[in-house]
């Protein structure tokens, strides 16, 4: 297949400077993906659903959240080679701590204004308890990133083709296990993709390298092939099928990541890409309360217009409204809902004495001193 030399160039450009700039682009596509879905599900359950928002976000499953898991692979591999001591403090109790402070954190707020929720978990205490084993909202993200950090390292001494072979199964087991409630069983299925970041570092890096206009169209029209006859026959019934669509599609998505060149769009992205955790913790809240103060006015379009561009609209208030609430509770000091406070770190390792203040998903599964990539390569 022939390769434009000048996108391979500047795609390669791009990877050796200081940024990895695809990276980050990819992880704001992802997150972007993530709060409209949410928001199409939350118009759905007012009243204003649109079949062609339900389309385009099926279209995107097998992509949107197996990339957010590969980036994030990507970015963990260093700190996977380091003591266990530090991976618990540092990774696994990092997760579960934003996962417990924020799952109560949501519940208050949604028993004190229900009309703003989605998922209805604020409609009894036990759902609480419950949730400690059975994720049952958007934070089953954070709650995942925990179980694969502790599961990776307990494979990091591994061949990596055993690694894989692991992961390979249990994803195989988890997308047919359509009895387990749908966070376990994403976080069954969505393990591989997270290893493969793990251990494909150089061949992902090298996969953008080569992006290019020719390529992306042929993954495209690959890609929108392979979900249809998923979707329309009996492949659909296939884990295998299933792995290999989101195969094609974390390809397709990593090349397309890489060759966008229009200006404002990657530097919208590429930003959203680094503060992808209080935009991940916050959207619900700041989208739930826009949408429900709208909703409560009466004053609202056609019934069409709410159709087609409520989605989009709900969406960019649960971003921005993130954003500023995150910008608002660091101005108050309150980094202790985005980091481990003082008193959870170690006491004997000046070098962790001071909290994470990162406000992104994939730096937190880096190490303080190397994100995982060489020196040439590091944002």
């Amino acid at each position: 297949m022939a390769i434009d030399e000048g996108s391979k160039v500047a795609a390669q450009t791009t990877v050796s400077s200081s940024r990895v700039e695809w990276v980050d682009v990819a992880k704001g596509a992802c997150i972007l993906l993530v709060v409209l879905f949410h928001a199409t599900n939350f118009m759905i359950t007012r009243g204003y659903g649109s079949e062609s928002w339900v389309a385009f976000n099926a279209f995107l499953e097998p992509i949107r959240m197996p990339l957010f898991f590969l980036v994030a692979g990507l970015f963990a591999s260093k700190v996977l080679g380091t003591s266990w001591s530090n991976i618990w403090r540092r990774r696994v109790m990092l997760m579960l701590y934003l996962y417990g402070l924020w799952l109560l954190l949501r519940f208050g707020f949604f028993a004190l204004v229900p009309g703003a929720s989605l998922t209805g978990e604020e409609s009894s205490p036990f759902n609480l308890l419950t949730a400690l084993v059975v994720p049952h909202n958007g934070l089953w993200f954070v709650y995942a990133l925990a179980l694969y950090f502790a599961a990776a390292k307990l494979l990091a001494d591994r061949d990596p083709r055993i690694q894989i072979s692991v992961a390979f199964t249990v994803s195989l087991a988890a997308y047919s296990a359509d009895f387990m409630p749908w966070t376990w069983q994403n976080m069954g299925a969505y393990f591989l993709f997270f290893l493969i970041g793990v251990n494909g570092k150089e061949i992902l890096l090298t996969l953008a390298r080569w992006t290019s206009i020719p390529a992306i169209a042929l993954l495209a029209i690959s890609y929108s092939a392979g979900f249809y006859a998923v979707n329309n026959s009996e492949l659909g019934e296939f884990s295998l099928a299933r792995i290999m669509l989101t195969l094609l599609g974390l390809a397709l998505g990593v090349l397309a990541a890489a060759r966008l060149r229009w200006g404002v769009g990657v530097r919208v992205l590429s930003t959203l890409g680094t503060v992808t955790l209080p935009v991940y913790l916050m959207h619900e809240i700041a989208m739930g309360s826009f949408a429900y103060a709208l909703l409560s006015t009466g004053v609202l379009p056609a019934d069409s217009v709410m159709r087609a561009a409520g989605p989009v609209v709900v969406a960019l208030a649960g971003i921005c409204g993130g954003l500023l609430l995150h910008k608002l509770l660091l101005s108050l000091k309150a980094t202790w809902l985005f980091a481990l406070p003082n008193w959870l770190l170690p006491k004997k390792a000046p070098e962790l004495t001071k909290p994470e203040t990162s406000t992104h998903l994939g730096d937190l599964v880096r190490t303080p001193v190397d994100a995982g990539l060489a020196d040439s390569e590091r944002r």
